[in-house]
């Protein structure tokens, strides 16, 4: 008996709806079966969590999303619960490549897909545990979320896909253009090209999915690498430090609502760095790899925009202290991250920040 040929992608959301995004959810799930629908080569998955409930859906190949189970009392923030999910995806619909969306609310370096009330969500090392270990590797995560094109991020996630595409800052809407994107994946051969695929639609999205990039994590160690010399510099020339922390308050902030900080303190790295660059009064060593830094992200990221450059990187201008209910110290969640533990940038900002407050 000839066996049919594997589809060309499967792919896999997860997306959690707080109160606040219960409609956009569904209606972001309906858009992907309404006109053409997925390629006949693409198969499209989701489980959609709202109010303590999950239910399971086919996208592709029906006009409306096909319920495959019914809905189940689960915690969408449980890595388990996005693991297993993933698992019964790459088994039920195996594929030549799989691409992994997370949907919901996006925190940065905090975190993404929360519960209902927005009391919980999966942080990056349990987003790390719940995709490693899978049956095959994702070629791309992509987040349609707000804030995940983050430094942080990357890093976490470089383990275990070779692309991120993700927002620097607010999604809008339906978020991101899914249902536009699957009609190039046919196309996509490789993670890369699907992500740029991905890019390409959310500049012709326009406010609705804005500062969209496209991260090859493949080349990630190399710029972590630099980051970190860049990190060891701040710290090495601490008579600069009252100048490079007055370039951080000039930056313009990503996020739309500044009652949200410090969380939301991201800022694109390649403009921090390239005024860094430019301020002549800086030391030459450090003037020189805020360069390299700026040139590497350049090379590997693509954005959809040019108010921003596909990357971000948490660097309050303030000393801070706890995040929400209850009580958890900003600090304390940054300590979790690979981010944190690989590179020196929490003690160079601690450091900007402490002879500043």
């Amino acid at each position: 008996m000839k066996v049919p040929p594997l589809a060309a992608w499967t792919v896999l959301i997860y997306t959690s709806a707080s109160r606040d995004l219960e409609m956009a959810v569904s209606d972001s799930l309906q858009e992907i079966c309404d006109g053409p629908g997925p390629p006949q080569d693409i198969q499209v998955v989701a489980q959609m969590g709202w109010r303590g409930q999950a239910q399971r859906f086919q996208l592709h190949q029906s006009a409306h999303p096909q319920s495959l189970s019914a809905s189940e009392s689960l915690d969408m923030t449980e890595p388990q619960q996005l693991q297993r999910f993933l698992k019964w995806g790459m088994q039920a619909y195996p594929a030549q490549r799989y691409a992994v969306v997370l949907g919901g609310h996006g925190a940065g370096f905090g975190g993404a897909v929360t519960d209902s009330d927005r009391r919980k969500m999966l942080r990056l090392p349990q987003l790390e545990e719940a995709l490693g270990g899978l049956p095959a590797r994702p070629e791309l995560v992509i987040f349609n979320t707000c804030l995940m094109a983050q430094a942080e991020v990357a890093e976490q996630l470089a383990t275990v896909t070779s692309h991120l595409v993700a927002s620097q800052t607010q999604l809008t809407g339906l978020g991101l253009p899914l249902a536009a994107w699957l009609q190039h994946l046919p196309d996509c051969h490789q993670g890369d090209s699907a992500a740029s695929a991905l890019v390409d639609e959310a500049r012709l999205a326009g406010a609705r999915s804005p500062q969209v990039g496209a991260i090859d994590l493949d080349q990630w160690p190399q710029l972590s690498h630099q980051l970190d010399a860049l990190a060891q510099q701040i710290l090495d020339h601490p008579q600069s430090r009252s100048q490079l922390l007055q370039h951080i308050k000039n930056q313009a902030h990503l996020w739309p609502r500044p009652q949200d900080r410090p969380l939301v303190d991201q800022l694109d790295l390649v403009s921090l760095c390239r005024s860094w660059q430019q301020e002549e009064r800086l030391p030459g060593p450090l003037r020189q790899q805020s360069g390299e830094v700026a040139d590497l992200i350049q090379q590997m990221c693509k954005h959809s925009q040019p108010q921003a450059h596909g990357l971000s990187v948490y660097a309050p201008d303030q000393p801070f202290a706890y995040l929400g209910s209850p009580q958890a110290p900003l600090g304390q969640l940054y300590a979790e991250l690979r981010w944190a533990r690989l590179t020196r940038w929490d003690e160079a900002i601690t450091a900007l920040i402490s002879q500043d407050s």
